[in-house]
């Protein structure tokens, strides 16, 4: 980033944006003959160059104007204008050094975050909210397991909203339910990441945007 004591660095930047926009405005031209006459960044022969083409371009009224500010030599330039002048690599490194290329993201290591929070999100099961954070499965697999062992018995299980009693079959289809919520968590990842592979994802919007899980059950 540049420096915000700096009145040419944001002058720079703008100039060089505008450039890419194939934009000529007068300001433009003002902008890149100061430069020029600084000698910023010691490409003072781009700086002229460019002012001169972008003057040659604007309409008589503000060309006129700028080039009555001008010495003998910087109208010269402006008559003789050719194509745009290729800016020098040395003020290319500097210009990239403001705005770095961003960090690529990990699409894997995203797909892996977006799983672990729909899979842990909690599900619906028969309008009763059940949490499927990592120690409530673990719950609620040690649930199943007793009233396997114990098919008469009701237990105590505690819901977002509280507690309920279930039956063993109640508390078999809540562990159906959640089980199956955690494998399609898990299967849609695996797709995703296959998809990665192929090159048909590529965005971490478009992970967002697959078919994860509802949460929500029979």
């Amino acid at each position: 980033m540049y420096r915000i004591d700096s009145m040419y660095e944001p002058m720079v930047e703008a100039l060089l944006s505008a450039r890419s926009e194939s934009r000529a405005d007068r300001w433009m031209a003002c902008a890149a003959f100061w430069l020029g006459r600084q000698q910023i960044y010691n490409v003072p022969d781009y700086w002229l160059a460019l002012a001169a083409k972008i003057t040659s371009g604007l309409d008589a009224a503000d060309k006129d104007a700028i080039l009555d500010q001008l010495s003998n030599k910087e109208a010269a330039l402006v008559s003789a204008t050719g194509d745009w002048p290729e800016m020098p690599s040395s003020l290319q490194a500097v210009v990239v050094g403001w705005s770095p290329e961003p960090i690529p993201v990990d699409l894997y290591a995203y797909a892996a975050i977006k799983r672990y929070a729909v899979e842990t999100g909690g599900v619906v099961i028969d309008g009763m909210r059940v949490m499927t954070d990592r120690q409530s499965q673990s719950l609620i697999t040690g649930a199943y397991n007793y009233v396997q062992a114990n098919p008469e018995v009701t237990v105590k299980f505690k819901t977002a909203a509280g507690f309920v009693e279930l039956t063993a079959a109640q508390m078999t289809a809540i562990a159906n339910a959640v089980g199956a919520h955690v494998q399609a968590s898990f299967a849609a990842e695996g797709e995703v990441d296959k998809q990665i592979i192929a090159g048909t994802i590529t965005t971490t919007t478009e992970i967002d945007a697959f078919a994860w899980p509802a949460n929500t059950a029979a």
